[in-house]
């Protein structure tokens, strides 16, 4: 896919480097908001393809902060979330249950 096409953002890392992410998805829980993106290419810690989910801070003036989420039992609840959301209006998935699910291409 043409990443012109992708809904692309730039977050800078703790050494001020440029990354690019493509943006998935922006939800809400009890009144917080959290963001899910993947990486627009490989990175030293992360692979392209893999979604990380963040939390969305006001800086307190025209901006945003992500900040990790810390709690693994958090990040498994949220992760389940955006796995409904996000898969939601995916036609081509089955009922199988699979982590495949959508991109096998067939029905089982």
């Amino acid at each position: 896919m043409d990443t012109e096409d992708l809904d692309m953002i730039e977050l800078m890392d703790d050494e001020g480097n440029k990354l690019s992410f493509e943006h998935l998805l922006t939800f809400e829980v009890e009144n917080d908001f959290f963001i899910a993106i993947t990486p627009a290419a490989d990175m030293e810690d992360f692979k392209e393809g893999e979604v990380l989910i963040m939390r969305v801070n006001d800086d307190g003036e025209d901006g945003e902060i992500y900040t990790p989420i810390e709690s693994d039992e958090e990040l498994a609840s949220l992760w389940e979330i955006f796995q409904q959301l996000y898969y939601e209006d995916d036609e081509d998935g089955c009922d199988c249950g699979c982590d495949d699910c959508g991109e096998h291409g067939e029905k089982h």
